[in-house]
């Protein structure tokens, strides 16, 4: 006879997303140039249109999510021109089209040019259906400006020798990683040491150049960095932990301690603004695995058990994991479940406190970890708030 029945279902991690803007057409950017002299626009996107692309991504830590890129699955797309749904202003009209295909999903492209006193804010709005929870996560992307030069007199322009977008990726970060080996008494590699400023370092340097007209300036003007907080607020940013230094020819960051933040360089002549341009950092979560490594068997007599935790993502094994994830180390047994032991990529915790019995029923022991990749760092604070700093006056930070 049937004895009766419980409905098991999976336990799935809750997403983890992240929301971005791109440009797609770089000869022709968000900015344009506007000729008075004989009312031409450069770029005219009448017939070179700018294309704008959220670029979703959804991952979950369980594993549960086997493409991350989520455009694909966005429902009840929406783009917004200064906060109002261009679908409903008359001066979008048959001047935009939105894709509705595959990882372009959501794409807009603009025909549509700008006036010199024009400013419009972009940003795009959508529903991603998560079908393994039965849950709707609101997408909503930071803005992104349309703007439009007049070019009657020679103009100036900033420039940066870096993409507009940065990523950063603490897998990658060789640099992080020598001097985590060094301060623990491992000697790093001659490769690792010829490739820690691969372009995957935590310390960034952001060329910059201004030009007027066609000329490279070299000096006669300062440089300002700011956080755009939203389209009509920005904050002005000194040298400090996160920002390592200012100056006319670079900006130094520290990624390790930006999660995400748009930040805009203005050059001045005195009080008067002569040029801007913004670029962003973004933080990146990648999926990775993480699992014990030790499969011997454990002695009738043996009271401590050693193991080694082995991290692959991208389809290669983690060097220095403690470094980057927070790794909690788990015992299940016939009588105790969930038994927390100790953190980090290596463990010797002791047998007896598993509860693991000595009969054919209870004489097994199950071993698995919890990671989590760490955070951004954060400047270490006593109580008072006063900063902490090392011998030579240099601001301590951790994660």
């Amino acid at each position: 006879m049937e004895t009766g029945r419980k409905r098991i279902r999976k336990d799935f991690a809750p997403l983890t997303t992240s929301v971005s803007l791109s440009c797609l057409t770089a000869y022709s950017p968000v900015t344009q140039v506007f000729n008075a002299a004989n009312m031409t626009y450069e770029p005219n996107r009448l017939v070179t249109p700018t294309l704008l692309r959220p670029d979703i991504i959804a991952n979950a830590n369980d594993g549960s999510i086997a493409d991350p890129h989520a455009n694909a699955r966005l429902a009840n797309m929406v783009w917004k021109a200064n906060g109002t749904d261009i679908s409903t202003l008359p001066d979008w009209s048959g001047l935009y089209s939105i894709n509705q295909v595959g990882y372009e999903r959501g794409t807009l492209t603009i025909y549509r040019n700008v006036l010199p006193s024009e400013r419009i804010s972009l940003h795009f709005e959508a529903d991603l259906v998560d079908n393994r929870l039965g849950v709707t996560v609101s997408i909503k992307t930071d803005p992104i400006v349309l703007s439009t030069v007049d070019a009657s007199e020679d103009t100036y322009g900033l420039s940066i020798g870096e993409t507009q977008r940065i990523f950063y990726n603490p897998f990658l970060d060789i640099q992080h990683r020598i001097e985590w080996k060094t301060s623990h008494g491992i000697t790093p590699t001659a490769a690792e040491l010829a490739a820690a400023s691969d372009g995957n370092q935590y310390q960034r340097t952001i060329p910059i150049e201004l030009f007027k007209g066609g000329t490279k300036l070299t000096s006669g003007y300062t440089v300002k960095l700011y956080r755009i907080n939203n389209v009509n607020s920005l904050t002005e940013l000194s040298a400090g932990a996160e920002i390592v230094s200012i100056s006319t020819s670079a900006i130094v960051l520290d990624l390790r301690m930006i999660e995400k933040d748009n930040f805009l360089i203005k050059a001045f002549s005195g009080a008067t603004e002569l040029a801007k341009i913004q670029f962003s950092v973004e933080r990146v979560y990648p999926a990775f695995s993480c699992e014990p490594t030790n499969e011997t068997g454990i002695l009738p007599t043996q009271r401590e058990r050693y193991d080694v935790a082995q991290v692959h993502c991208e389809g290669k094994i983690v060097e220095c994991p403690s470094s980057i994830i927070k790794i909690t180390w788990y015992t299940d047994t016939a009588t105790i479940t969930s038994q927390q032991h100790n953190e980090g990529a290596e463990t010797i915790f002791n047998v007896p406190d598993t509860g693991i019995g000595s009969t054919a029923n209870d004489d097994w022991m199950e071993v698995w970890t919890e990671a989590i990749q760490k955070g951004i760092y954060r400047t270490a604070v006593d109580a008072n708030g006063d900063t902490f700093v090392d011998e030579n006056g240099n601001e301590l930070i951790f994660n």
